[in-house]
């Protein structure tokens, strides 16, 4: 559901986590709605600001209790230090709201002080986690890649992220058992699964996006580390790229079974046979 626009990016609210919120106003806590929303907001503006200084373009931004997911124009997984510094800047905001709520007393509603503090500690804390689609996944799916790759940095970040999930959920059946209360944690991390699962499910497309962006990288560059790979004639092209690296371009040196070389594939070409026929496609 759209809920308005700021710097012209959509700000979206996940249908899932409205019901929720429209819940929680039905049960009296408008006001504990409204402060979450609030914080939720300017973690993603923290996000949002530090990406236009660097250039990035946001699409859209769908808010969900956890935080929030960004649809980029642009994709920064080809630059791990663009990704670091954006993801970082939402939960560096919620603990500096945190922080300045506790040591400044300002002049807000007295019930309403508490409960920001707690929310922006935990929404900035909790996006730490180094698990997919959290800000602390994105950083470290960002070091991971530059070590393993993308596809596998962000395989590994998805799957800590359902773990999360379901950890989560765990945790709130135990306190349904023991106190009849955390409901509300079951629906976190459930829409936490499922935006993890998405990152996952996701995952050809974003490949194939950051490999196609990095041959424009490469020529507004104009040059890149070259990473240069033996493969035998009829290799799968899927495993070859899926080693690729941010900065890096693969140069496959293709031979026969005598090992003689019978020629060398660029980054360029590899993908191009890649979309042409699929992911069956051999060298």
């Amino acid at each position: 559901m759209l809920i308005g626009k700021i710097f012209g990016i959509k700000f979206r609210i996940n249908i899932w986590f409205l019901l929720l919120a429209v819940l929680y106003g039905f049960l009296g806590l408008g006001l504990e709605i409204l402060i979450i929303l609030t914080s939720l907001i300017l973690h993603e503006l923290a996000h949002l600001i530090v990406a236009l200084i660097m250039g990035v373009k946001f699409l859209e931004i769908e808010l969900l209790p956890f935080g929030g997911q960004a649809k980029l124009q642009d994709f920064t997984g080809l630059e791990p230090s663009k990704e670091i510094c954006i993801a970082i800047a939402g939960p560096l905001c919620s603990l500096s709201i945190s922080g300045l709520l506790y040591l400044v007393n300002l002049p807000l509603h007295p019930e309403a002080i508490p409960y920001l503090i707690k929310i922006n500690l935990l929404l900035g804390l909790f996006n730490l986690l180094p698990a997919l689609p959290l800000d602390g996944g994105r950083v470290f799916r960002s070091l991971l890649s530059p070590i393993m790759g993308f596809r596998k940095a962000t395989a590994i970040t998805a799957n800590l992220g359902k773990m999360l999930a379901l950890m989560l959920v765990g945790y709130s059946l135990y306190l349904l058992y023991i106190s009849n209360y955390g409901f509300n944690y079951i629906v976190i991390g459930v829409l936490l699964y499922m935006a993890a699962y998405r990152e996952k499910h996701l995952l050809t497309f974003a490949f194939m996006r950051y490999l196609i962006n990095k041959q424009g990288y490469l020529g507004s560059q104009g040059f890149l580390a070259g990473e240069q790979y033996i493969s035998k004639k009829g290799s799968l092209i899927k495993d070859i790229l899926y080693n690729s690296k941010p900065k890096s371009y693969i140069l496959t040196f293709v031979i026969d079974d005598d090992n003689n070389l019978i020629k060398v594939k660029t980054e360029a070409e590899l993908i191009e046979m890649l979309l042409e026929k699929g992911p069956k496609a051999r060298i």
